[in-house]
Formats: C-alpha cells, structure tokens, sequence
C-alpha cells in the first residue's frame, strides 16, 4: 500500500492484512495510516528539516553569544549562561516550525485530492485529526530532541531522569503546537493565508513564552501576558530540568494546554463544512 498515493487504501478496499484483522476502516488503522504517511513526507524531505531546525540553531549561535555580557539569569536558575538559558526556547521554537510545516500538508493534501478520498471513507473525522496530530508531533519532536545533544557543550549536566522529563516536555509541546496547526490549517484555504495566521499566532506565542527573555523585570502587563501565555508553560516546562529547576506546575499546565489543544482539533475536524475538502 502507498500511503503517498491520492487515494488512501483503506477509503477504496479492504486490507487483509491488518494488524489484529481490524477492520480496514476501524478509526485506529486510519489513524496508523495517516501517522505513518506523515513520517514517510519527513524523511523524503530534506529541505522540512533543514529549515526547521537551521533557523532556531542560528538564533541560538548568534544571540547565545552576541548576548552572553548582557544577560543576567534569574537568581532561581543560578548561574546559567544566556545560551543556557536560551538552548530550551530554541527546542520549543523547533517544536512550532515542524508544527507548521506539517500543517501546511493538509492544505497540500486537500488541493491534491488526498484529503477528500480520506474524507469520504467510513472513518470518523476524529481519526483523522489525532493521525495528522500525532505524525506531526512525532516529526516535531524528533527534530527538537536533537537539540538536547548540545548540552554538553554548555557544562549543562543531566541526570537520566532530567533527560527523560525533558524530553517528555518536548512530546507534550509537539502535540500540542501540532493540533494547534492542524485546527487552523482545516479551516484554511490556502497556504498564503495559512502564513498569515503563522505570523499572527504562531510567532507571538513564541515571542511571548521567555524562550528569548525572562519574563521578570518587564512590564508589569507583559509579565502577565507571558505568564498567561499557554506556550511559556512550555518552554518552562522543558527548560527547568535541563537547568535543575524542573517545574510541575509548568508541566501540569503543559499537559492540560495539549489536552485542550488535541480537544480542539478534534472539534474542528469533526464539524460539518460547507465546502468540500
């Protein structure tokens, strides 16, 4: 079965060979298809990951070392360097760059034709929406692990257990960015306005969730905004095992911030349109 063909196999014919002989249209089958086409895409795209990953690693070379003098850590992090303290926001920005990469597929899909042989398969639209979710994150967070291979190189040092928190972290940002796109790029027409929205939310979010900046010692209002800001409980949450601060607040609201995302998702996907995929 060619999962990158325009036409499904499970929206056209029966699959015998099935894992657990589930049926070919069982809302799990459906889902492994779509995840697995989703990784299948990664790998046959080398530019996807250059791109997600080249623009977040020299943000961190150039400000991590054009900033170094002037940055001062909060007194609850110690004496972390600013590359430090930035490497954590990078791996989240990685995490929103893969997100939308692999958002803009459902454009891709839908102008394509894939999508609406998808669409019109006995499957529930809720299988659709959590296979583009998971692929997604399972590309998103394999391309921001990455990044903890630099620890090392800034005297950061991690217990097994804080390598294992982090990347858990990582998983709970990836799902949760990813089902965020997926939600905007299924109400979005075209890849030109999908951008819009990227600069409108994507980027903001990410400005705002101290991956480049601690939140103390700014504005009163924008302490609050980055407090509030869903992302930032994500960045925390991957920031403070990696500086021995780990957070379980942060992480608590990380998983809640996924869950609702993943809840959202499933919504749109599922509701009726008046257009065709």
């Amino acid at each position: 079965m060619n999962t990158l063909s325009p036409q499904p196999a499970f929206a056209t014919r029966p699959d015998t060979g099935s894992i657990h002989n589930a049926s070919p249209t069982s809302p799990w089958v459906v889902t492994g298809v779509i995840v697995r086409r989703e990784l299948l895409l990664f790998v046959r795209q080398p530019s996807r990951i250059a791109a997600a990953i080249g623009t977040p690693c020299l943000l961190w070379l150039f400000l991590g070392s054009g900033f170094a003098q002037s940055f001062r850590a909060p007194a609850q992090l110690g004496e972390a360097s600013y590359a430090s303290y930035l490497l954590p926001g990078m791996m989240t920005l990685v995490a929103v760059f893969a997100a939308i990469f692999s958002s803009i597929s459902i454009i891709e899909d839908r102008r394509e034709g894939w999508l609406q042989s998808v669409l019109v398969s006995p499957a529930p639209r809720w299988s659709i929406a959590l296979g583009k979710t998971l692929g997604g994150a399972i590309v998103a967070w394999v391309q921001a692990a990455l990044l903890l291979a630099a620890a090392p190189l800034l005297d950061i040092h991690l217990t097994f257990g804080a390598v294992l928190l982090t990347l858990f972290a990582v998983a709970v940002t990836s799902i949760a960015m990813t089902a965020i796109g997926v939600a905007f790029a299924w109400r979005t027409e075209t890849t030109a306005a999908f951008h819009a929205v990227m600069n409108l939310v994507f980027m903001p979010a990410w400005l705002l969730s101290g991956a480049l900046f601690p939140p103390q010692g700014a504005a009163g209002w924008l302490e609050v905004v980055v407090h509030l800001n869903p992302l930032s409980w994500c960045t925390q949450a991957i920031r403070g095992p990696l500086l021995g601060q780990p957070s379980l607040l942060a992480l608590v609201g990380s998983l809640v911030f996924a869950g609702a995302a993943i809840a959202w998702a499933t919504w749109v996907v599922s509701a009726p349109t008046k257009r065709t995929a």
